[in-house]
């Protein structure tokens, strides 16, 4: 009989891993170099869209409505 594998469902193949919400260096970095700027950022990313930057109004409509997820369909008939 062919082993499926060699963990049981829910047992972590690295318990000692990365911890829960552990940055990435490159996150870090980023986060780093617009510290201070989010407020001027976003006045920018509004001010480009309502002057008509289809990007900069796609970037801001996602962020106060983000894309709806695929939801399960439910069947019509009320069986």
């Amino acid at each position: 009989m062919a082993r499926r594998g060699q963990f049981k469902p829910g047992q972590s193949g690295n318990p000692r891993g990365k911890p829960k919400g552990a940055r990435h260096k490159a996150t870090l970095a980023a986060l780093e170099l617009l510290d201070g700027e989010a407020e001027a950022l976003t006045r920018k990313a509004v001010d480009l869209a309502l002057e008509g930057d289809t990007t900069a109004l796609r970037l801001c409509l996602e962020r106060i409505a983000p894309p709806a997820r695929m939801r399960p369909c439910r069947s019509l008939d009320p069986r």
